[in-house]
């Protein structure tokens, strides 16, 4: 494999999980929703600081991975129980936002829990306490690795930028897409989106802990 087809195959294998909708999709769209400027691409860049360092320490250790996460299930129960906690949290922030501003036509956000409304926070957060995705780097993109690093460290960056090219895409047009949506709504409006959106994120929470838990799903995605 050549280093044209390495980069095409990452972007085929990474394309379906980068952009499907998920936590960070949608945390994405909500900060963007809540005005802070750039929210996707700094959302994209706290997922990069966990991700990177991760798929560097598989390649490191490539030779003792055997699937840790699907091992253990105590692992994926401990990480499901504190990504949903945290998703349920950042929910009930965005949707107590929405209610105060329909209720008082100001759009000011508190500031109560600010580390909600940091994006890099957020994007940390959300990829470090995914179990599904830390399974995604020990399962369909293990390939990827294993061929990257038979051909080099430098091809295994190549590799990665494939890859997370993708993230930043994607995360960016969801951020600025929430920003418009803010720009072009009134009070009423803009409350009922952050509403909405903060539901959105409690039905993550509940569709991760009943896919993990008892093996059922809310969501057809």
């Amino acid at each position: 494999m050549d280093l044209t087809q390495l980069m095409i195959t990452t972007v085929a294998v990474s394309i379906s999980g980068a952009f499907s909708p998920g936590p960070l999709t949608t945390s994405a769209i909500t900060l963007g929703a809540r005005r802070i400027a750039n929210s996707g691409l700094l959302v994209a860049l706290g997922h990069m600081m966990f991700e990177l360092p991760y798929v560097l320490f598989i390649a490191l250790f490539l030779a003792q991975i055997d699937n840790i996460f699907l091992d253990s299930m105590y692992m994926t129960y401990a990480l499901t129980t504190l990504i949903s906690f945290f998703i349920v949290f950042f929910a009930y922030t965005t949707l107590k936002d929405g209610w105060r501003i329909i209720k008082t036509h100001q759009l000011k956000m508190s500031k109560k829990w600010a580390f909600t409304s940091n994006p890099i926070i957020v994007g940390i957060l959300l990829t470090a306490l995914n179990p599904y995705f830390l399974l995604w780097w020990v399962s369909a993109g293990l390939p990827l690795i294993r061929v990257s690093i038979s051909m080099g460290f430098t091809y295994l960056l190549f590799m990665y930028t494939a890859h997370v090219w993708l993230d930043y895409l994607w995360l960016a047009i969801m951020g600025f897409a929430g920003e418009k949506s803010a720009e072009i709504l009134k009070s009423k409006g803009y409350g009922l989106l952050l509403m909405c959106l903060g539901l959105l994120l409690a039905i993550f929470a509940v569709d991760l802990s009943l896919r993990t838990f008892i093996g059922l799903s809310l969501l057809p995605f």
